[in-house]
């Protein structure tokens, strides 16, 4: 076994092998706690999971039949005697086309494991792995899989994930520079806050929330003042489909008064215009859906 895994992990880069000590130390530890031979793998949403599948013997699997499946009938990977299916061998899930894949040179060790590829939440489930025509009989291998969910921006992949946030300054004073954030057409509703440059978060208005045609408009003032940087951002997150999306704004320093602040007139209008088309294509597009 130690063989098989030196010779597994050495070809790995280091934030590979790093992360294949997680998996089995998960698998160890969750195995030997259920007590019924399953096996815990557990990733980050996007990562690589290895399941593994190694028999205590070193029994070649170069001319043997192993079978992957998840749920008991969506097939993941077969290997028939060097016919698999990133061969052109047709049955494979579409969930699974592409990502999925085996270690060719540990075949001859007994190591049936496999890779999923960018795992996604639908990857999440129970995989077994079974070597059928062995002797004095089959064995198989129990997996549960566990993707955990991580914030990143969906708004291309779930629908009612905020969009980019509209940031503009609407005004410069003694006081310090006035700066709106628009978030429209949302659901389920977001947060929204402004941070510095450094991820702090910074004391603003109440949010000005309205709900049209199923989705939150969402709208936040904030006055800020002179910083190093200069650099504001408007986050928007939801918490419930795990979506965060931002945009971020150089507020010029341009002294006491707008009329101090070359381009300020610029910005504004470009960020009225933007929010304004935003608004009217929301509503086309809503028409022509109907």
């Amino acid at each position: 076994m130690c063989i098989l895994l030196y010779r597994l992990v050495k070809k790995m880069k280091i934030q590979e092998f790093l992360y294949f000590c997680l998996v089995l130390v998960t698998a160890s530890a969750k195995g030997h706690e259920n007590g019924r031979g399953v096996i815990t793998v557990v990733v980050p949403e996007g990562r690589d999971a290895i399941l593994p599948c190694s028999l205590r013997t070193k029994l070649s699997l170069q001319h043997e039949v192993f079978d992957w499946k998840k749920d008991g009938q969506k097939e993941v990977f077969l290997y028939s005697a060097r016919d698999e299916y990133n061969n052109g061998r047709p049955g494979q899930d579409e969930q699974f086309k592409g990502r999925v894949s085996h270690f060719p040179e540990e075949l001859k060790l007994g190591n049936a494991s496999i890779v999923i590829r960018n795992t996604k939440l639908v990857d999440s489930g129970n995989y077994s792995c079974i070597i059928p025509h062995l002797q004095p009989k089959e064995q198989s291998f129990n997996i549960k899989l566990i993707v955990e969910r991580v914030f990143k921006d969906r708004s291309g992949d779930v629908t009612g994930a905020a969009p980019k946030p509209f940031v503009g300054i609407l005004s410069i004073t003694e006081d310090g520079a006035l700066l709106k954030c628009e978030v429209p057409g949302a659901f389920p509703k977001p947060s929204v806050e402004w941070k510095d440059s450094d991820g702090n978060i910074l004391p603003a208005e109440e949010p000005r929330v309205s709900y049209r045609g199923d989705r939150y408009y969402v709208s936040l003032l904030i006055t800020v003042t002179k910083t190093d940087t200069n650099v504001f951002r408007c986050v928007a997150t939801q918490q419930e489909i795990s979506h965060v999306t931002d945009d971020e704004i150089y507020v010029p320093h341009c002294g006491k008064t707008a009329e101090n602040c070359c381009g300020v007139g610029v910005v504004v209008a470009a960020f009225c215009g933007g929010v304004l088309i935003t608004a009217i294509l929301f509503v086309v597009i809503k028409y022509i859906r109907r």
